[in-house]
């Protein structure tokens, strides 16, 4: 029995041990994949040229939306700033392919310009180079003394940009008495004042002062009010931007005074010593593009409107309109020659004194003037060009004709100036004569029709101006030594 009973359990415990083995739950085991060693040749291509795709995406998506691409390796940009987006239109009609590539920061203030500058540069949001007008880097010299900062390229002339507004008749007489003379303009570089900020810009406050010293009135007479001020009312005079609204007439611009207001090319003199190759092949290919600007102005416009295709250095700001950089683009004209004897060298004399008589600036102009001609030599030689001799038959004492009819009076030169004579003032005739190039001058003095010839021949003996552009009047000027009645033609 007890047998029967020991096979029993026995029998039981086996039972229960395949119940236990064919009912248990199993957890599945995952292995480890095999990893390869290398890709394949042509994983590697096919991963490459994804690689250079996105790349290539990245690109043309950065040049659309006008944002600057890196140089190559080893190039060092050229940044260049100026002051307006119509300033940078030769660099986007001939980009220097070829040479060290160039990044454009176009500004609308004196003082991000001036930023830029400080950077330089090695700095993406610096410049190495800047373009403006002359008057604008009178005003900025100081600022920017500790970076001896030079003129090295003159890249065109304003023309009709900035304007001169006067009552009727205001410029062809002299202010009565001593009184003080109210000029609408650019407040003082040191003006609290915002508005008189907005008023101009420096550019047409120095051709405001221009005009006032012509007339012959003293700087201290001259008194700058803010555009909408209770003062602005019941000034004669207002220098302006064009387009600027202002109730007196239009006297003059610089469409007529076409030589006064040069547009340069400054550098720091450590970056034109360090990289004068670089930017003399750079001079070349912007003057260049001041031709191909012109001749495409209006996709040049399109473009710096849509900043297409376009390299920007960083933090350049959005674009005015394609219709406003048309206009702008006609008030700039593509030119690098100055006319003897209203040479570079005499214009920033004369803008530098003006500026300092009007309180744009505190200290006169450096001795030697900031000017480095290296480049200007080589890439533009005739940038100064001399006058053409004079034509057979002119020697002797010459015959004044009557100036053309229709010619309207602009402004008049008055010389009051104790020490002035016939001399000093045909060198004047003689300077006025290059900055408006198609004028006509009648001249006026003490001692009748007479005195008056003097000075004509010696305008046209001693400084080359032409006979026909040379009149006299009977009668003497009151209160000056002789006055001289700048025309344009009709």
């Amino acid at each position: 029995m007890k047998r029967y009973a020991s096979f029993f359990v026995i029998a039981v415990m086996i039972l229960c041990l395949c119940f236990m083995l064919f009912t248990r739950v199993r957890t599945p085991h995952n292995a480890p994949q095999e990893e390869l060693e290398a890709k394949t040749d042509v994983d590697a291509g096919a991963d490459a040229a994804a690689s250079d795709a996105a790349l290539a995406a990245n690109d043309a998506a950065s040049a659309d939306a006008g944002v600057a691409t890196a140089a190559k390796p080893g190039e060092k940009p050229i940044r260049v700033t100026s002051l307006g987006w119509e300033l940078v239109a030769p660099g986007v009609a001939n980009p220097a392919d070829g040479g060290a590539p160039v990044e454009l920061a176009p500004e609308t203030t004196l003082d991000a310009v001036q930023d830029r500058l400080a950077k330089g540069g090695d700095n993406p949001q610096g410049a190495d180079i800047a373009i403006v007008p002359l008057p604008a880097f009178v005003a900025s010299y100081e600022k920017l003394r500790a970076l001896d900062p030079k003129v090295f390229l003159i890249v065109g002339f304003s023309h009709g940009r900035e304007e001169v507004h006067a009552n009727t008749g205001a410029l062809l007489k002299a202010p009565p008495g001593a009184d003080e003379v109210k000029l609408v303009a650019l407040g003082s570089a040191t003006s609290a004042d915002a508005n008189m900020q907005k008023a101009g810009s420096e550019s047409a406050t120095v051709l405001g002062l221009f005009a006032l010293d012509l007339l012959g009135v003293a700087p201290s007479r001259i008194r700058m009010v803010a555009a909408g001020s209770e003062p602005a009312k019941t000034a004669p005079f207002s220098a302006v931007v064009r387009g600027a609204a202002d109730e007196r007439k239009v006297a003059f611009s610089t469409a007529d005074a076409s030589r006064f207001m040069p547009i340069v090319a400054i550098a720091p003199k450590s970056v034109l010593d360090a990289r004068g190759k670089a930017l003399e092949d750079w001079s070349r290919a912007w003057v260049d593009g001041l031709g191909r600007a012109k001749q495409d102005a209006p996709n040049i416009a399109r473009r710096l409107a849509a900043k297409e295709n376009i390299v920007f250095a960083a933090g350049v700001g959005g674009a005015p309109d394609a219709l406003v950089l048309v206009e702008r683009l006609g008030q700039i004209e593509a030119e690098t020659r100055m006319t003897t004897p209203a040479t570079l060298d005499a214009v920033m004399q004369r803008t530098w004194q003006l500026a300092r008589g009007g309180g744009l600036v505190t200290a006169a102009a450096p001795d030697p003037l900031p000017v480095d001609p290296r480049i200007m030599t080589v890439v533009t030689p005739d940038a100064e060009m001399k006058r053409a001799p004079q034509a057979e038959g002119d020697a002797g004492t010459p015959t004044f004709v009557p100036p053309p009819a229709g010619s309207t009076a602009l402004v008049v030169y008055r010389a009051v100036d104790s020490a002035a004579d016939a001399n000093a003032v045909a060198a004047q005739i003689g300077f006025l004569s290059g900055v408006f190039e198609r004028a006509v001058f009648r001249v006026t003095a003490k001692g009748g029709d007479k005195a008056a010839k003097a000075i004509a021949t010696a305008a046209h003996d001693k400084h080359a101006v032409p006979i026909s552009r040379l009149a006299t009047a009977a009668g003497e000027p009151q209160g000056a030594f002789a006055s001289v009645e700048i025309l344009a033609p009709p």
